[in-house]
């Protein structure tokens, strides 16, 4: 019975906030990398101590809900773990598949210069990009914002998923076989256009939905 004994929380980042200032981290063993050591669990318990919170997350992290004070020297701890720290605010971020735990890494060297050059670039909302590096597609990238999908040599590009909620819905194939060189100035095209024309903090798929059959796609494509 031990699944449904403490079904209340007694720390979530509401109340942590109420008695105090707390500031959110999404932490991970890397992009690609899923698996934790001892060692990273033992240093997120350590950072974390008595007065935070831990709680897993859908996005293949664990969030931790540390005192705002503490934040620059808990994430240079973090980091000195070989931990991964998400970076936070409107801006796009990614994801990425384990890549059959790194038994199929034909895609990753384009995944690392995806995200050297796309992440942190400032967006109306939070922009997710989700690359799965073979058609299986396990990660679910189509039920992301952008859901890159690799073929051979190229991806198929998805996009204006509703991720959640009773209206969830798989993203919509916008453009098939995307070459790996193109695809870095694709995904930006696509950025510069959330950017242009996007409202005040709309989500990307209402923006693309609402947008999906303006000239400037038919344009891109």
């Amino acid at each position: 019975m031990n699944a449904f004994r403490s079904n209340i929380p007694d720390k979530t980042f509401e109340k942590l906030n109420n008695n105090g200032e707390f500031t959110r981290l999404a932490v991970s063993p890397g992009i690609i990398n899923k698996h934790y050591t001892p060692a990273q669990f033992q240093t997120i318990a350590k950072v974390v101590g008595e007065t935070g919170a831990i709680k897993y997350s859908a996005s293949y992290s664990i969030l931790l809900s540390i005192p705002t004070v503490d934040v620059d020297k808990t994430i240079e701890e973090l980091e000195n773990a070989s931990l991964y720290v998400a970076k936070q605010g409107p801006i796009v971020a990614m994801k990425a598949c384990d890549f059959c735990d790194g038994d199929k890494m034909e895609a990753a060297p384009i995944t690392e210069k995806l995200y050297h050059s796309l992440v942190g670039i400032t967006v109306p909302t939070r922009l997710r990009v989700n690359v799965n590096g073979c058609a299986s597609a396990c990660y679910n990238a189509i039920y992301d914002d952008i859901g890159l999908v690799y073929q051979k040599d190229s991806f198929d590009v998805y996009l204006g998923a509703i991720p959640m909620g009773a209206n969830a819905q798989a993203g919509t194939l916008f453009a098939k076989r995307v070459g790996v060189k193109h695809i870095d100035a694709f995904l930006k095209r696509i950025i510069e256009l959330y950017k242009e024309h996007a409202r005040p903090n709309e989500p990307f798929y209402k923006f693309y939905r609402r947008t999906k059959c303006a000239d400037y796609w038919k344009d891109l494509i």
